[in-house]
């Protein structure tokens, strides 16, 4: 049996670990990454006339009171996992169709006035995206962190109990901070010899290219940026 390094955090570690089960991989979790949410929270004031919601876990992570007062908006996800969130939330109603943040932006635009207000629910650790295209597209983006995202450091112990003293043959990165994370904990926290030989799986180049030297070249690039695409990846390749 394949054994697959799942490196995001809970509580998708788990929800990933169990779809790995259920198509006869054993997974190894060791999350790299973490979220928490942003406190002291500050929600955004005025009226706007749409949301964008740029991962599941920026609407998980709004606190509950503050999403109530964006009811009835529309909200446009970037994938279907972040429309399932915003629903799970009570909001929309939900356009879910972008796939990334470039297709987001041309969603919004292609819908929304110009100048109108988009509020933006992202996390700390991001990149600018939305914020710029929306901006470029004559939109008045308005951004409201709702989370950050740290690196984690397991100790020996926790990388002991996650391997088991054995190799991997496949790895999973949904971020290219979990990826960067990676790379410093090869050979300190990591031992070289559980995953020298395992064929890392990226949600997208801009990942991939995060990667170790020596894994990224054999890195395999989910032809979308969601989990099902990489999965569907790996149980072709294994």
């Amino acid at each position: 049996m394949a054994r697959v390094l799942v490196t995001r955090p809970d509580p998708g570690a788990t929800r990933t670990a169990e779809r790995l089960k259920a198509l006869g991989f054993e997974p190894v979790v060791l999350p790299l990454t973490g979220i928490t949410p942003v406190r002291p929270f500050t929600p955004p004031r005025g009226q706007f006339g749409a949301v964008a919601a740029s991962s599941a876990n920026a609407v998980r992570y709004a606190p509950p009171e503050f999403l109530r007062r964006l009811a009835g908006l529309p909200v446009f996800a970037v994938g279907e996992a972040t429309g399932a969130a915003v629903r799970d939330a009570g909001l929309g109603p939900v356009d879910e169709g972008a796939g990334d943040a470039r297709g987001l932006v041309d969603r919004i635009a292609g819908a929304m006035a110009r100048e109108s207000r988009v509020l933006l629910l992202c996390g700390k650790v991001r990149r600018d995206v939305l914020e710029e295209g929306l901006a470029g597209a004559g939109l008045a983006p308005v951004v409201c962190e709702t989370y950050d995202t740290r690196p984690l450091s397991p100790s020996a112990g926790t990388v002991e109990a996650a391997f088991r003293g054995l190799p991997v043959n496949a790895a999973l990165f949904y971020s290219a901070f979990a990826a960067q994370t990676f790379s410093e904990l090869i050979g300190r926290a990591i031992p070289r010899e559980l995953i020298e030989n395992a064929c890392p799986y990226a949600l997208s180049p801009r990942i991939a290219e995060a990667l170790p030297r020596e894994l990224r070249a054999a890195a395999v690039v989910a032809r979308e940026p969601n989990e099902a695409a990489m999965l569907s990846l790996l149980e072709s390749r294994l």
